[in-house]
């Protein structure tokens, strides 16, 4: 089953950023959006707004 949703661990193991870098994109790509604080950023949202492609970050959260 593929995932739905991308948490700051995530964006470390994909990006190699720190926890706080992480943190902080995660909070830049709901800004953008225009969610709230407890609102989930989807792994296509994170996709789209990282420029990566859905299947390379599907194959490295696996």
């Amino acid at each position: 089953m593929a995932r739905l949703f991308v948490y700051t661990k995530d964006v470390q193991v994909l990006t190699g950023k720190g926890r706080t870098a992480a943190q902080k994109l995660i909070s830049a790509i709901k800004a953008e959006l225009n969610k709230g604080r407890k609102d989930l950023v989807t792994v296509e949202e994170f996709c789209r707004y990282t420029g990566l492609t859905l299947g390379l970050v599907l194959e490295q959260l696996q």
